[in-house]
């Protein structure tokens, strides 16, 4: 059975996570996540937000960890 993964505005869910938060999404989405987290969260870096990401093919999913 597929999990159904809904699209969610990827800017939003990545300035709302706390550290040590997992977000899933669909790997159809990894381009946008990806642009998003090296273009456009600049502010967010300045202040000593990062992330890490991994892709999982075999599940279809883009995984983003706040590690900082």
């Amino acid at each position: 059975m597929e999990k159904d993964i809904q699209r969610r505005n990827v800017i939003d869910v990545l300035r709302s996570m706390d550290v040590g938060a997992i977000e899933v999404f669909p790997i159809v989405q990894k381009p946008s996540v990806t642009n998003t987290l090296n273009a456009r969260l600049y502010k967010e870096k300045a202040e000593g937000m990062a992330w890490k990401t991994k892709s999982d093919v075999k599940n279809m999913q883009f995984i983003v960890t706040r590690i900082a």
